[in-house]
């Protein structure tokens, strides 16, 4: 069974819906088919958006600080260092996309009764691509990490780097399976070609 070690992520968010603070927690149950357009815009960024930011950054805290002098770490790191931020760099650019973009678009739309399938297809397909390119480095890190297994001979400052890579991993798959099946089926234009997490190539360039 793959072993993990991953930093108890203790920090609280606070999302409004319906203009009522709710406290998130960032793995909390949540039913997301219950939720409208944009409640589901506001606990996306809250429960996903950020806590994928704040382990990346503790991830690439270990790479540029205690990589240097770890010399327990195995030689894969330099590689998983350079996946990690070409990962970090895509999901960047896909928080800021929806979240400073998309998400006001639809949360607008919705608050002012309008229709909320305000999503080009163009716009989507841009999504859509980001995904692709997301998951794909995942996996290549995956497999790099060797499908974060522990070893014993590991420094603890790596182990947790390692724990953080596959939280941060599990976050992002379910955060992309949640606006690929859900929120963004209801927001597209009609006739917008949705391609659904499931349908993603298992093999393609990223190139």
């Amino acid at each position: 069974m793959t072993q993990v070690i991953g930093r108890a992520l203790r920090a609280r968010y606070f999302c409004c819906i319906n203009n009522t603070p709710v406290l998130m927690l960032p793995f909390a149950i949540i039913n997301f088919h219950e939720l409208c357009p944009a409640e589901l815009c506001e606990v996306i960024a809250h429960k996903f958006h950020t806590p994928v930011e704040q382990t990346a950054e503790q991830v690439l805290s270990y790479f540029a600080i205690d990589r240097q002098d770890d010399q327990q770490a195995p030689p894969a790191t330099d590689i998983q260092h350079l996946l990690f931020s070409r990962m970090q760099a895509e999901i960047l650019q896909l928080v800021r996309k929806e979240g400073t973009i998309l998400f006001p678009v639809v949360i607008t739309a919705y608050g002012n009764r309008e229709d909320v399938r305000c999503i080009q297809p163009a716009t989507y397909h841009s999504i859509r691509s980001s995904h692709q390119k997301i998951t794909l480095l995942l996996q290549k890190l995956r497999q790099v990490t060797d499908n974060y297994q522990l070893q014993a001979t590991w420094s603890n400052a790596y182990k947790l780097c390692v724990g953080d890579m596959y939280s941060l991993e599990q976050l992002v798959h379910q955060w992309i399976y949640v606006t690929r099946n859900i929120l963004y089926p209801a927001v597209t234009k009609p006739g917008t070609m949705i391609i659904r997490q499931d349908d993603l190539p298992h093999s393609s360039s990223i190139d």
